[in-house]
């Protein structure tokens, strides 16, 4: 699916993009990502269809309004990175949001995904790839968001799943085993996907693959996967070429 992701703009780039307000505090809190591994739970700047014209600050993995306690909910947001956008009206911990119109956009400067060499077998070795759009530094994908309160202490949680769907024929080839891809907005229909009041066919219809042809990916090392070495660098976005008796 996507757990790992890049965004590495300034928070005063995002604003302007989107035509959102953004706050010094936002501006002093946040930092962009080279790598973004989604299992550290990090907080990101989204637009929400509650606030679509103010960016604030949500974590990556989903915690449903009705989990019981904080322990409960921090276990669970390790599943709850993704969310398969066909069963998103269906499944528990997502349907409350889906159908209230808990939308949001997630920014993002591009995506990691691996491609095993051989899909049947995994033992085999698998290579990272950098995925991006060709003609924007920028784009949106498409989320869910929740916010938990704490009762206990009355602190809330505020955090959002990135949506996926079916690969189109490059992610199909880079993510060669799911064959998945997240959900991506297009420029001309982010504001659209912020509309609370979308019916449910017109939010499955936004989320359809986006045109392989307006993507690109090449292989990068795999510093990505170091547990020695920061993965949060600039390095981690170069592309580094394999030998093809390593990639077939």
């Amino acid at each position: 699916m996507c757990s790992h992701k890049s965004q590495v703009k300034e928070a005063e780039y995002l604003a302007e993009y989107y035509s959102a307000a953004y706050t010094k505090v936002l501006d002093e809190i946040y930092r962009g990502h080279f790598h973004e591994n989604g299992f550290d739970f990090l907080p990101s700047p989204i637009l929400t269809a509650e606030k679509p014209n103010e960016l604030t600050m949500y974590n990556w993995g989903f915690i449903p309004w009705w989990s019981k306690t904080l322990q409960d909910g921090l276990q669970l947001r390790a599943q709850t990175l993704n969310c398969i956008s066909e069963e998103m009206f269906g499944k528990p911990s997502y349907r409350d949001s889906a159908k209230e119109g808990k939308r949001c956009l997630i920014p993002c400067t591009g995506f990691f995904e691996w491609r095993w060499n051989n899909p049947a077998d995994k033992k085999s070795d698998k290579v990272p790839h950098y995925i991006f759009l060709r003609d924007q530094s920028l784009f949106s994908l498409a989320g869910l968001y929740s916010s938990w309160v704490d009762k206990s202490t009355d602190i809330s949680y505020h955090t959002y799943t990135v949506l996926t769907t079916k690969a189109n024929s490059l992610m199909e080839d880079v993510h060669n085993t799911k064959k998945r891809q997240p959900v991506i907005i297009p420029r001309e229909f982010e504001k659209d996907w912020l509309n609370p009041n979308l019916t449910k066919d017109d939010v499955l219809a936004l989320c359809q693959p986006i045109a392989a042809e307006k993507m690109d990916a090449y292989t990068i090392s795999k510093l990505i996967t170091s547990r020695k070495e920061e993965t949060d660098v600039p390095q981690v976005l170069k592309p580094f070429k394999y030998e093809p008796t390593t990639l077939f």
